[in-house]
Order: C-alpha cells, then sequence, then structure tokens
C-alpha cells in the first residue's frame, strides 16, 4: 500500500483547465526528482500541486547555490529555451492549416519537439519558484549578498519573459490543439488530449492504446508512487486525507508574508490559473478597487493587478510578480498565504493588513 503523508507536505497551488497531455509535459526531470504530489479533481477541473517539506528545506539551501555560483549557466540555458520556444509558438501559428497534409511521422514529431522544449522550459522555470528562493530572499538583505541580489533581480526578468512563452505551452489551445484535433480525427478518437503525449506517439505508431478515462474521475500522481497513476480506493484515501489537512479548516485569520506596506480593506476576488482561452474572460472579473487573490499572479494579469486595491497570493516570495508589480503600483500585498484561495471566497471582506502580514475575514 502506498503511504502519503500530507503532513510532511506543503500545498502549493492549483492549475484549473488541464489536461493529462499538459500533466505528462509537465513532468520534466527535475520535477520527477522532486518529492511531489499531485491530485486531480475531475469536478473542479483542477490540478493541486504539493511539496514535501524535506525537499521544500533542500531546495531552499539549493537555491542559495545556484543564484551565488550557477546563475550564469542557468541563464545562458533559459534565454535559449525561451527562444526555442518563441520559434515553435510561430511554427504552429504559421502551418496550422498545414497539419492535415502532414504524415503521421510528422505530426507526431511536432508532438514530441513541443513536450520536449515544454520539459527544458519548465525545468528551467522549475528553479524560480519562490521554494528555491526561500533562504535567498532573506540573505540578499545583507550587503555581502549583492551579486546574488543583483542576479534574482535579473532572474525575475527572465522568469516573465519565460512565463509568457510557458502561458502558451500551457494553453492546449495555442500549442497542442492543432496537431491532437488531427490525430482525433484521422484515429476516430475522443480521449486524444487526456492521453500522454508518449501514448499519442504510440498510437501515431500504429500501437494499441487503451481509452482514457482521466477527465471523468479523481486520480494522483507521486514520486512515491514512480509516477504511476493511483486511482480507485487508494486514491480517494489519499485524497481525503490531503483534503482534511489542507483544506477543511474554518480560519478567519490568515498569515503570509509581507510584499510591499499598507493596509486595505475591500472586497474579495478570486481568480484561478486556467490554463486554456477562459483566462482573459477570468481577470475580466477584478472590478476597481477589489483585492485581487490568487494563487500566484504573472504577466498575464497586470490589467486586473492595476485595478486592484491589495493584491493577496497562496504562494510567492519577495522577487514575485505579485510583489513586484504591488510595489511599483504602490498597493498592500501579502504573498504567500498558502491557502487564501481555498478559505476565502468572492464577495469576502477583509483587511489587508501588509504592515503585519496578516488577513483578516470580516464576519458577514
Amino acid at each position: 500500500m502506498i503511504k502519503i503523508n500530507p503532513e510532511d507536505y506543503d500545498y502549493l497551488w492549483t492549475d484549473h483547465d488541464i489536461d493529462f497531455i499538459f500533466t505528462s509535459c509537465y513532468l520534466s526531470k527535475e520535477f520527477r526528482n522532486a518529492d511531489i504530489v499531485l491530485i486531480y479533481s475531475w469536478k473542479e477541473k483542477g490540478l493541486k500541486f504539493f511539496l514535501s517539506k524535506k525537499d521544500r528545506t533542500k531546495f531552499s539551501e539549493y537555491g542559495v547555490k545556484l543564484y551565488e555560483k550557477g546563475f550564469s549557466e542557468w541563464k545562458n540555458k533559459i534565454i535559449k529555451d525561451i527562444k526555442n520556444g518563441e520559434h515553435l509558438i510561430e511554427e504552429t501559428r504559421k502551418y496550422k492549416n498545414r497539419v492535415s497534409l502532414m504524415s503521421n511521422k510528422e505530426i507526431k514529431d511536432k508532438i514530441l519537439d513541443r513536450a520536449d522544449l515544454f520539459q527544458s522550459l519548465s525545468g528551467s522555470y522549475f528553479y524560480t519558484e519562490f521554494f528555491f528562493l526561500d533562504k535567498a530572499e532573506k540573505l540578499i538583505k545583507r550587503p555581502q549578498y549583492k551579486a546574488m541580489k543583483n542576479n534574482l533581480k535579473e532572474m525575475g526578468k527572465l522568469k516573465f519573459k519565460a512565463r509568457n512563452v510557458l502561458n502558451k505551452f500551457y494553453d492546449y489551445d495555442e500549442i497542442f490543439r492543432t496537431y491532437l484535433e488531427e490525430v482525433s480525427r484521422r484515429i476516430k478518437r475522443e480521449d486524444i488530449r487526456w492521453l500522454s503525449y508518449k501514448e499519442v506517439a504510440d498510437l501515431l505508431d500504429g500501437k494499441d492504446v487503451d481509452i482514457s478515462k482521466r477527465g471523468l474521475m479523481d486520480w494522483v500522481l507521486a514520486r512515491k508512487s514512480k509516477w504511476k497513476l493511483i486511482t480507485g480506493k487508494t486514491a480517494n484515501r489519499i485524497i481525503l486525507g490531503f483534503e482534511n489537512n489542507f483544506f477543511s479548516k474554518n480560519v478567519s485569520i490568515i498569515k503570509g508574508t509581507i510584499a510591499n506596506r499598507g493596509e486595505y480593506k475591500g472586497k474579495v476576488r478570486i481568480i484561478r490559473t486556467l490554463f486554456s482561452n477562459r483566462m482573459e474572460e477570468e481577470i475580466k472579473k477584478v472590478k476597481k478597487g477589489d483585492v485581487l487573490v490568487a494563487e500566484t499572479t504573472g504577466p498575464e494579469m497586470t490589467a486586473a493587478c492595476k485595478r486592484a486595491g491589495a493584491i493577496v497570493t497562496d504562494e510567492g516570495g519577495l522577487t514575485s510578480h505579485a510583489a513586484i508589480i504591488s510595489r511599483e503600483l504602490g498597493i498592500p500585498c501579502i504573498v504567500g498565504a498558502k491557502i487564501a484561495t481555498r478559505v476565502l471566497k468572492d464577495g469576502d471582506i477583509i483587511i489587508v493588513n501588509a504592515n503585519k502580514g496578516i488577513i483578516n475575514k470580516l464576519k458577514d
């Protein structure tokens, strides 16, 4: 029996509107080596991410080494990945109407090229995540870490460029749909987006692949299961344990890290992280003066941030997008609030006390 103790993990974030080809691409070498648990809820259409506390500590120590001595090598790689990603995005648009003329092998190669780039770029991007920066962001307050402070500043700029490219790969419609719809038409199957990219390649090679029901069930993926899908009663047991440990608590005070000081009282507007063409519609929900509450913010949310009176995010640190843009806009911001998007709901009135790093939910 697979034993996964939720108390050994930290909640990271939830991605919405994802499918299995996205998930399979996401599992880069860097990701697979981490003690991570993925939980998919078919009703929410959301994929929750959890990282072991042990690995978070290890990553925090590694982040210091990376941004002190390994930054140049990482920088060169991510710049190369960004350029290659931009090329594949442009190629997808250019040849969109010619896919029906391609052979099965050509389509397979196109899909594998995109999966490989996705994994390479997301692998580079992995090192910009907040759990690599826990210790580094504290050290750069000291004068002897000036070089690392400059590296983190440059990393922030490269991270935004990489995120703009990754957003296209996250969105099924942008990169994969053109090719997978043609695969679906040729093979006469409706479950293509719920296969892994390797399974799609197998289909194009003429191999048998079972019909996928992954979009209609709850499941778990974890390093402890050697990244093999966990379903049924075992998955339900794991999911219930994580839900009870992280999200079944009735709290009125939420704590996080101060990203920009100030205090603000306003109405909550939850913005989910959607990897689909519905993201623009989601962003429009934020009205002037609302408190933008999100798992994370990225360049795609800039317009919503500018309308907000304050920002609260579940994840992130002092070099995250939410932290940087809140300082540019001069509005209160708390990051790393962990479960804000889970315990707050649209319309709640809260006080964001970014002088103390506390969010107070007011009673109705």
